[in-house]
């Protein structure tokens, strides 16, 4: 697995993106992962959080307004130099369902699905995210591109699986042409889940075993006052400790992507924690669901 690369692009309003190095070789490719940076929007950020007043929010919400909304995206595909190709953003309903495009225009009102797929030039494939991964696939023969939404829930419906199968069927593409780059996402240092997802997993992939690591705590102030939560973590002797599951939701859509054939040198997967850089990205989690949404995005140019 390649390593996302550090490296940024900025112009002159501090707007930034991430690009995958094994991506940006294909001259005919459009590609990306926003940040929080250099757009117009101002979110109140928590005392996790710090700086504001340029934030590239690039999705609806109650604290935006659509007007900086349009403005963050104009921005985006300017600095993408995508400015005539048409954004096609579906309304994410953390499924399985892709949505294969054979057009130059994208439906409206935008239909529900997590995976967007194409061939068609001018289409700018994207995927709205504050926490979720962006996983971007390229068949460089067949010229396809993918842009998936992989939260837990379509990760556990095999949702990268599954598009490279959709991409075999429907374009006859080859997992050995197939390039991928996942985003930034929650990273399993920050990503603690319950039960009901460990189970999920395990009934659904036979490595799940590596996708969750358990660590211990010491009990918060608060959790020390209330009885009912200390209970299950008393003990006589020594500190009162609490268990947590933390979930590696990167790695297990790479273990998907390899399982569905794409060579692991084809696969770049260490962009950065979304969570651990308030900075830098929106987090869900961190500010208690009240953040932006950052844009994972693939197209194919139109040639002249």
């Amino acid at each position: 697995m390649s390593r996302l690369s550090n490296r940024t692009t900025r112009d002159a309003t501090g707007e930034m993106v991430l690009r995958a190095p094994s991506l940006a070789r294909f001259p005919w490719l459009v590609h990306g992962f926003s940040t929080r940076r250099g757009g117009v929007s101002s979110f109140l950020r928590s005392s996790n959080s710090s700086g504001g007043g340029a934030d590239l929010n690039l999705g609806k919400s109650q604290w935006d307004s659509a007007k900086n909304v349009l403005e963050n995206r104009r921005r985006l595909l300017d600095r993408l130099a995508a400015e005539d190709m048409t954004l096609a953003i579906q309304r994410q309903i953390h499924s399985d369902l892709i949505r294969v495009l054979d057009g130059n225009r994208f439906p409206a009102p935008p239909p529900a699905g997590d995976g967007l797929m194409t061939r068609q030039p001018g289409l700018l494939l994207a995927v709205l995210v504050a926490d979720c991964l962006p996983v971007l696939l390229v068949d460089s023969k067949q010229r396809v591109v993918a842009a998936l939404h992989c939260g837990w829930r379509g990760t556990a419906r095999r949702l990268a699986e599954k598009a490279v199968g959709t991409m075999r069927m429907q374009f006859g593409s080859r997992p050995e042409d197939l390039w991928a780059a996942i985003g930034p996402g929650i990273r399993e240092c920050c990503y603690i889940v319950g039960q009901e997802v460990v189970d999920e997993f395990h009934g659904q992939f036979h490595y799940a075993e590596k996708l969750f690591v358990t660590r211990t705590r010491p009990l918060s102030p608060m959790e020390l006052k209330n009885s009912i939560m200390v209970q299950p973590f008393r003990s006589n002797f020594g500190p009162q400790l609490k268990k947590e599951v933390h979930l590696d939701l990167t790695l297990a859509n790479v273990e998907q992507l390899r399982e569905a054939g794409i060579p692991a040198r084809h696969i770049e997967s260490n962009a950065p924690c979304t969570s651990c850089h308030p900075e830098r990205f929106f987090s869900h989690r961190r500010d208690g669901g009240r953040t932006g949404r950052m844009l994972g995005v693939i197209g194919i140019k139109e040639t002249r």
